[in-house]
């Protein structure tokens, strides 16, 4: 259970600074750099992915 927060932690704190720098960059006229999205997006979907996977129910096999 203890990886489940961590991981949680870090997409939660990792988004919250995607949003902050975009913020940042349209408020000063900046383009985001891409190097930033390409670390940022995969961590983020790495998450989501990982919990929507396990909250899957188990006993939900194809019949056969």
């Amino acid at each position: 259970m203890k990886s489940i927060e961590t991981r949680k932690t870090i997409a939660l704190a990792m988004s919250a600074a995607y949003i902050i720098f975009t913020g940042y960059c349209i408020v000063t006229g900046k383009s985001i750099p891409q190097e930033f999205v390409a670390i940022v997006g995969p961590i983020i979907g790495y998450y989501f992915g990982k919990s929507t996977a396990l909250e899957m129910p188990q006993n939900n096999k194809p019949p056969g």
